[in-house]
């Protein structure tokens, strides 16, 4: 920037140096030939008809008389009759600039280079009774005065470079310090403010930066976090997974071996094929939870306007049984009609997740409340008196294969994909799903469609 300044600088400057250059040499120009012609007009007061002849004699005289001026003396048409310098007598010179004014006016100007001296020459004619009288003296061109000034003009430049490079750095210096100063202060991290009003938009514009630049910390943190967690409850899926298969596959394959091999009364046979089937529906519920989870993914069917309310009151209903089955009580508190763009196989997946969650993991008589109300911003609740879930699990309990039952034992029936499958389900719909839980207080978990 300060090369910036100081090109900037240079250039305006030199352009005004050049600007004045021009004109004060054509000031100058001018001036010199108003001068030049002022003394010929004197010059011109010594002339009389009475005391020099029209001839050359005469113009040589007149030339001695002005101190060496080139003197021409002219027949009232323009021819020559005489001249100071040069035998020009009989040549027509009417048809020169000076001579064809003074023939029209009475007196005419002009300035050219002579073909006979090969100098710039100011001419200056006048016209008397008699003859016409031209005087003439050397001058300089335009491009000499300016050719003359040309060192001048030089050092000048010089000086103006010295000046810029001086009245840059002290400037750039006074100017930029505000600017640095903010920017040194931006890289801490703290909010900026500012004394000079230019400098306030860019100083709000820093501080939004900042707050963005914090947030996707925050993100990229938690995102960070929630990988790391992605990992340990895959882990802790693999472990779970592998004891929960393992149970029912030794089963099997003993009482299959038991029933191979002895000769068992009708009672153990029978018991025996009831667990081989007990455990063979559970190896095929944990495989279609796994699918289930996966398919989501290529679930492109389009969402239509769907009963939040029905289908909610629906899949309670159909769960009421297994839950009073456990000593638990549900309430239904719901608004009419309440709808939303989705699919119904959807929410019934959504819905039946969570209030199985809320079966699993309550309390002897305790209870289960599903919420759903309408409004400027729909949501649905699905609360129970449960167990509850530790406060550092909160961030957990949605990642993939992740359990808040850590003894593998399966008591509770889950493989750690029901809430992964509600959070996955809301996130492409574009909804909102937050959990509040106390530790054996109990668990409510809402959406805000």
């Amino acid at each position: 920037m300060k090369k910036r300044i100081l090109l900037t600088t240079l250039a305006v400057t030199f352009v005004g140096l050049l600007i004045f250059s021009v004109i004060t040499t054509n000031l100058t120009y001018r001036s010199l030939l108003e001068n030049s012609k002022n003394f010929l007009v004197s010059q011109m007061n010594v002339f009389s008809t009475d005391v020099y002849s029209n001839d050359d004699a005469g113009a040589k005289a007149l030339s001695e008389a002005l101190g060496g001026e080139r003197v021409t003396f002219m027949s009232p048409d323009g021819t020559v009759t005489g001249d100071s310098d040069e035998q020009l007598a009989g040549t027509p010179h009417a048809d020169r600039e000076e001579v064809a004014e003074a023939i029209r006016d009475g007196e005419g100007y002009s300035t050219r280079r002579s073909s006979s001296v090969g100098e710039n020459m100011l001419y200056y004619c006048k016209q008397f009774d008699d003859r016409l009288v031209r005087l003439s003296i050397r001058t300089s061109s335009e491009w000499e005065v300016i050719r003359s000034t040309i060192p001048v003009i030089f050092w000048f430049v010089i000086l103006d470079v010295i000046f810029c490079l001086i009245f840059t750095f002290f400037t750039t210096n006074y100017t930029l310090k505000p600017v640095e100063e903010l920017a040194r202060k931006s890289r801490l991290s703290v909010p900026l403010e500012t004394k000079y009003k230019e400098l306030e938009p860019i100083a709000d514009i820093l501080n939004r930066k900042n707050e963005e630049i914090e947030k996707q910390m925050d993100v990229i943190k938690r995102e960070q976090a929630r990988v790391a967690s992605a990992q340990q409850s895959k882990n802790e899926f693999i472990a779970n997974i592998t004891h929960e298969m393992n149970t029912p596959l030794t089963s099997i394959k003993g009482f299959a071996e038991l029933l191979q091999t002895a000769t068992l009364d009708d009672a153990t046979r029978e018991k025996a094929v009831k667990i081989i089937k007990e455990q063979s529906d559970r190896l095929t519920g944990l495989i279609a939870s796994i699918i289930n989870f996966n398919e989501l993914d290529n679930d492109e069917l389009p969402s239509y306007e769907c009963n939040v309310t029905l289908i909610a009151s629906e899949v309670a209903e159909s769960l009421r049984p297994s839950i009073e089955q456990k000593g638990l009580s549900l309430t239904l508190d719901v608004d009419p009609e309440v709808t939303v763009a989705s699919r119904q196989e959807r929410l019934t997946e959504i819905f039946g997740n969570l209030i199985r969650n809320a079966t699993k993991y309550n309390k002897e008589n305790g209870s289960i409340s599903v919420t759903v109300k309408g409004g400027s911003t729909p949501y649905a609740e699905v609360a129970d008196t449960g167990i509850g879930i530790a406060e550092e699990n909160l961030d957990k309990i949605f990642s993939r294969f992740f359990t808040v039952d850590k003894s593998h034992s399966g008591k509770n029936g889950g493989f750690g994909l029901g809430l992964a499958v509600v959070k996955k389900l809301c996130d492409r719909a574009g909804w909102k799903l937050s959990v509040r839980s106390k530790l054996d207080e109990g668990t409510t978990f809402r959406i805000e469609f």
